[in-house]
């Protein structure tokens, strides 16, 4: 976990208020600058849910109902010209046309047209289309897995079987492309070749101190350094030449094998393993699993920012977004997702989620997600509560939780409807939805008097977590940012646990509320050490 090296003291609050990129996956790549296409606007022949209610995973638990509206498509064999079902790799064009790479040969999807480039008609050499990335003039470069590096310029293509054969780089996993348009390809067992468009150069464990030869993927930062995962840890080629390796020997990376590394706009390294998402900022490590976070599971397959900063990762579970505080997971339960083994995303211009599965095709998700909870003033959630959302009219579930699946730029009002109570807030508007939505809680508005619960708290801020202590067998745990947002709730709290706080939250004071059937308590942890009074209150 990340250390802080601030030094915090325990006090209580007077006032308590309820709360209301680069990216390599190793195949996918988007260069669209100028694309109009949204998910199934200019697609005729697609599977296309319309608005209805499923079953969900919420943010963070398990929602019983959601609504989705028709931001999700799905494109396949049986209703797509798409060649095969088994996708590999996926980028935009400047047009906004989609170049697929499949187990079958190479797919270009514009507008209502799908053109197939198979080897069984002589389009392309090379069955498997393992990844793809277009340049800055415009070139499609092709990674197969049986006749090494291709370039297609929309009319002609170009082998490389030469080199292919002397440097032994047939099975080619990832091509990215610098700021100087140097090329840089990973190779299965083959290590990592340079291409300055001239000049081939190949960097492996026998001439460098790359950690592995079986590179998966590889990202490049703003400095240019290049950042590349491999089955034995992350080797990192600086723009000066010199290598520095990370492996779980050395560092908390969890796992040697990193299938995914995205940057995001401050600079922090997120690597996907098949053991966690970790992040590193150069200095700190801090690292997500299934036993300390929402994310469905440990094996992250890839990564990909959005424009809003929020990140995507695909799993075997599903695929999960995560904005730093909350955790959304999407599966074949409570998405129209085909399969829960999500392999490859892609985000293109107009921040469209295009997810390539192995067997199910392409599903596009052109929308985002309103989501939060309806509790009463003790945290628990409030079941069968209808929250309406325009025409839209979601219940809760269980916990009290609800989701709602929006198009992007769409205006919305959501709020609960209740007879004879009233929310804090009352409702929650929108003038354009254009990023998630999460955490938009709604709590009962009830009078409430002193309580005698005794409560207190053990902090371990240093290693990024707390627990409390208290009478009751159980309790609601919420933490609020210092303005009083939520930033995670746990239901069912038994006392001792650990509560692992994120970072940010870390770094201001931020208010601990405890609710049990005695009443509620709010306790801040402050930095400065101030002294400060909580407020109790007992269920009439």
């Amino acid at each position: 976990m990340i250390k802080q090296k601030n030094t915090y003291n325990v006090s209580e609050t007077h006032h308590f208020n309820n709360p209301h990129e680069k990216t390599a996956s190793g195949c996918f790549d988007s260069e669209a600058e100028n694309s109009k296409t949204q998910c199934g606007e200019e697609v005729s022949n697609i599977k296309s849910y319309p608005m209805k209610k499923i079953a969900i995973f919420a943010v963070t638990i398990c929602m019983s109902m959601i609504s989705v509206a028709q931001v999700w498509n799905v494109y396949n064999t049986q209703n797509s010209d798409i060649n095969g079902n088994t996708v590999l790799a996926l980028a935009t064009d400047r047009k906004g046309a989609k170049w697929i790479g499949t187990s079958e040969g190479l797919n270009k999807f514009s507008g209502n047209n799908w053109t197939d480039y198979a080897m069984f008609n002589k389009k392309l050499k090379g069955q498997f289309v393992n990844c793809l990335t277009i340049d800055k003039k415009g070139i499609l470069w092709v990674g197969t897995d049986d006749h090494g590096v291709i370039e297609f310029d929309g009319t002609h293509w170009k082998e490389h079987e030469t080199e292919t054969r002397r440097l032994k780089m047939k099975f080619i996993r990832t091509i990215v492309i610098d700021e100087n348009d140097v090329k840089w390809i990973g190779v299965t067992l083959g290590g990592l070749v340079r291409y300055d468009n001239k000049k081939w150069d190949l960097y492996s464990t026998k001439n460098s101190t790359l950690v592995s030869d079986f590179i998966l993927c590889i990202t490049i930062d703003d400095q240019n350094n290049k950042w590349i995962g491999t089955n034995a840890g992350v080797s990192v080629l600086d723009k000066d030449g010199y290598w520095k390796n990370y492996t779980p020997n050395n560092s908390p990376l969890p796992d040697n094998i990193v299938p995914g590394i995205a940057i995001d706009k401050d600079g922090v390294k997120w690597m996907a393993t098949l053991n966690g998402l970790c992040s590193f900022d150069g200095e700190n490590w801090e690292v997500y699993n299934t036993g300390n976070s929402r994310i469905p599971s440990n094996q992250v397959n890839s990564l990909a920012f959005d424009k809003n900063g929020v990140l995507w990762m695909t799993t075997d579970k599903g695929v999960t977004a995560f904005d730093g505080k909350f955790w959304v997971t999407y599966t074949t339960k409570n998405s129209p997702l085909p399969s829960n083994v999500i392999q490859n995303i892609t985000i293109d211009d107009n921040n469209n989620k295009w997810f390539g599965t192995d067997f199910y095709g392409i599903t596009c998700f052109s929308g985002f997600t309103i989501a939060g909870r309806v509790v009463d003033d003790f945290g628990q959630g409030m079941k069968d509560i209808t929250v309406q959302a325009g025409n839209q009219k979601v219940k809760t579930d269980a916990q009290g939780n609800y989701r709602i699946d929006v198009k992007n730029g769409t205006a919305i009002s959501v709020k609960p409807i209740i007879h004879d109570q009233e929310f804090t807030p009352a409702e929650h508007s929108f003038s354009s939805v254009s990023s998630f939505q999460l955490g938009k809680n709604f709590v009962v508005t009830m009078p409430q008097t002193a309580s005698t619960e005794k409560v207190s708290i053990i902090p371990h801020l240093e290693e990024g977590y707390i627990s409390v202590s208290f009478e009751s067998p159980v309790a609601n745990v919420e933490i609020l940012d210092d303005n009083g947002e939520s930033v995670l709730t746990v239901d069912q709290y038994k006392k001792g646990k650990r509560i692992i706080i994120p970072k940010d939250v870390l770094a201001k004071p931020f208010h601990v509320v405890i609710r049990t059937k005695k009443g509620i308590r709010s306790i801040k942890l402050t930095p400065e050490g101030k002294k400060a009074q909580s407020k109790d209150r007992k269920k009439n």
